[in-house]
């Protein structure tokens, strides 16, 4: 059997779960009740001086399963994780800020509201809070803290980071050869990648109040939201706002196809949205990273303080990745490209990211859009 043919039935075999999981979950549970009970999906929120962005979602309440140490009950509960109840219509209620919102998920459960404010932001990065609630329907809390990030006006730069292969290791362009830690392993299993956290943490300098913003950008779905968060705890990397992706689990499509237009919207959307700001890219070989990056500064110029790149494969410097990353540094934009993170500290600390605002207003005028 050919490693597609392979493939195609894996994917099939995950949606025939999923559907079954489905199917038995409807059975013992009675209808009336099913959806009054809710899980409120919280996703952290980022703003700038004029507006709060923030986005949820809401799913049928559902129990956590033990994963267990099986090999199939630890399947079984990361297919859970993948299977989520999303529920259409339901009003949430969002505090913060002096006001106060309701909006109504739509048809995938998911909720976003941009709230319009007039708040200059602090002087150093900090986290900031808004309350959501569901009126009228059961949770485990009353209320949910939501964290909003507002980045500091004393560094004027920033960090957007792809996950997969570039903090984590996945292997996620070979799902054949590595399902098992796609559909088995849980965060504390997973593995940083080399040198990633100590990259991050210089950055930092402190995770829980990190002194520069981090975003990270990634074609993961947003059901594995949690499992990212934890393990981005569990190794001491920074938190951060996330752009992951929605997509079903069907027969023919385990990972959706839309990779490059989500990562590079996402992308240009935090540039957009802070633009006195600039902002290291990292990411990966492995998922079309150069490309995405290459258009981003093509686009935005010297916005993109450095283009750093985790080699999966050892030809990032070579081919047409290596052309790439050539014509990103005939544009000023300085690169950096090895097996792991650790030679990257050296790199950050000669760009002299932390000069004065006037300096760093310099450099990104002629590029602003």
């Amino acid at each position: 059997m050919t490693d597609s043919s392979l493939n195609k039935l894996l994917r099939s075999t995950i949606a025939d779960l999923e559907r079954d999981i489905d199917s038995i979950g409807d059975l013992f549970e009675p209808v009336d009740g099913r959806d009054h009970k809710v899980r409120l999906l919280a996703y952290a929120g980022y703003r700038n001086a004029r507006a709060v962005r923030l986005k949820g979602r809401i799913v049928r309440y559902a129990k956590p399963l033990d994963a267990g140490e099986g090999l199939f009950a630890r399947m079984r509960a990361m297919l859970a994780i993948y299977n989520s109840q999303e529920l259409p219509g339901v009003t949430v209620h969002i505090a913060g800020y002096g006001q106060s919102h309701d909006v109504v998920t739509d048809e995938e459960g998911y909720f976003d509201l941009e709230m319009v404010i007039d708040q200059p932001l602090p002087e150093t990065t900090r986290w900031e809070q808004v309350m959501i609630s569901v009126p009228g329907r059961e949770m485990e809390q009353a209320a949910v803290k939501v964290p909003i990030i507002a980045p500091g006006t004393d560094q004027h730069w920033g960090i957007i980071s792809d996950i997969d292969d570039t903090v984590v290791e996945t292997g996620a362009t070979n799902f054949v050869r590595n399902w098992r830690r796609v559909l088995v392993e849980r965060p504390q299993d997973r593995l940083a990648v080399p040198g990633a956290g100590s990259l991050f943490k210089m950055i930092a300098g402190d995770r829980i109040a990190p002194a520069r913003p981090f975003f990270y950008v990634s074609s993961s779905p947003w059901n594995l939201y949690g499992f990212i968060t934890e393990f981005l705890e569990l190794n001491a990397i920074p938190h951060g706002p996330m752009f992951l992706k929605d997509y079903g689990i069907d027969a023919t499509n385990l990972i959706d196809s839309g990779h490059d237009a989500h990562k590079l919207a996402a992308i240009e959307t935090i540039l957009a949205f802070y633009p006195g700001f600039r902002f290291l890219l990292i990411g990966d070989n492995g998922q079309r990273d150069v490309a995405i990056y290459a258009k981003a500064v093509e686009d935005y110029g010297q916005r993109v303080a450095g283009v750093f790149i985790r080699d999966v494969d050892g030809s990032c410097r070579s081919g047409p990745e290596g052309a790439l990353l050539a014509g990103i540094e005939a544009r000023g934009v300085p690169t950096f490209c090895g097996a792991g993170f650790d030679d990257a500290l050296a790199v950050v600390k000669s760009l002299d990211l932390d000069r004065p605002l006037e300096a760093a207003r310099a450099v990104i005028a002629p590029a602003a859009k």
